[in-house]
């Protein structure tokens, strides 16, 4: 152990630098692990626990999201349409984006528009979605208890029961996403890095999908040894000394010993971490300032409630309240009679 901590002060001045944004690149990684039929089929195996015959690639386009290419979309026997696509931060929208890739998957299928107000029944393949969630947390209790869970459209309907009660109507749409969770805490990824050790609940998911998440956590975990101060594993230094490690280790061998993939996809995932990187920063400090904003409002709301039941309390009428509202919270004579006439009733 001692040795190990060593060597981390040795290796401390030589971090691993974010690459610089590749806005060209258009392949992913997910989609390169995939490109194989030989791993489509297994991926349909592990989903499924069929095994197709037939796999013919079918990712689509929506319109909404700007002609955005989902991540991975296949037909398996020209019955079953699998739509996966690959998560670095997590999402409560995951059911309706899946919802609109699914719905363009399934229009291209048919011909012509014309069939669909047709008497003939059209015919659809059915539709599967599921979510390879991959990224680093801090604390355990941001896990999830389990690799596997479902996530609902219908979790994100407004409520009706309290307006309706038991009579309120049920939703007519619903849709189902299946989730593997592979996120992994800072602390599980240096072990995975320097032993080989992996989380306990990954054992019973031995898969590409296994795989491309460990590869994909490592990447960010060693791009961020230095801005976010990641402790630097004792056995690599840069992201290229981690890719090559995973290839020691067998995994993605095809892949990772093309330095042409290996550079699309460090670049892929500097784009990607610096972009949740300044989602997050802007959105703290989005946060930040609503809150502070909230903050102030609800502290004045407070204050002119007190102000009102002090002076009522001391029998001082409405007409002069209203007058000391005006004078000391700067509102106007409308304001201070509603927030009057809502706190003395």
């Amino acid at each position: 152990m001692a040795k190990n901590e060593a060597k981390r002060k040795k290796k401390s001045k030589k971090v691993q630098k974010v690459l610089p944004v590749n806005t060209k690149a258009k392949d992913t990684f997910f989609k390169k692990v995939y490109e194989k039929e030989e791993r489509q089929r297994e991926l349909v195996s592990f989903l499924l626990g069929i095994d197709a015959e037939k796999v013919a690639v079918a990712n689509v386009r929506p319109v909404l999201f700007g002609n955005k290419e989902n991540d991975f979309a296949c037909m398996c026997d020209e019955i079953i349409y699998i739509l996966t696509e690959a998560q670095a931060s997590t999402s409560p929208n995951i059911p309706y984006r899946l919802l609109e890739y699914a719905v363009a998957g399934l229009r291209s299928t048919v011909d012509s528009e014309r069939l669909l107000y047709g008497r003939a029944r059209v015919y659809f393949p059915i539709p599967k979605l599921y979510v390879l969630q991959t990224g680093l947390e801090t604390k355990t209790d941001n896990l999830p208890e389990k690799i596997q869970y479902d996530m609902r459209l219908s979790e994100s309907y407004l409520s009706a029961e309290e307006k309706y009660g038991e009579g309120r109507p049920d939703p007519d749409l619903d849709v189902v996403v299946h989730v593997y969770d592979f996120r992994m805490t800072l602390d599980e990824v240096l072990s995975y890095i320097e032993q080989g050790v992996l989380p306990e609940r990954f054992g019973g998911y031995d898969s590409n999908m296994r795989n491309y998440a460990l590869v994909a956590n490592g990447i960010t975990y060693m791009q961020r040894t230095e801005n976010a101060g990641y402790t630097v594993p004792v056995n690599v230094s840069t992201v290229a000394n981690f890719l090559q490690l995973m290839l020691d280790r067998g995994i993605f061998v095809d892949l990772l010993s093309d330095k042409e993939v290996c550079d699309m996809t460090m670049a892929q995932f500097s784009r990607d971490d610096i972009l949740i990187y300044q989602g997050l920063e802007e959105g703290l400090e989005k946060g930040l300032e609503k809150g502070r904003e909230e903050g102030l409002e609800k502290g004045r709301e407070e204050g002119v409630r007190a102000f009102i039941l002090d002076k009522v309390e001391d029998g001082v009428s409405e007409s002069i309240i209203i007058e000391k509202l005006h004078k000391h919270f700067a509102l106007d004579e409308n304001t201070a009679r509603q927030y009057y006439r809502t706190y003395v009733k």
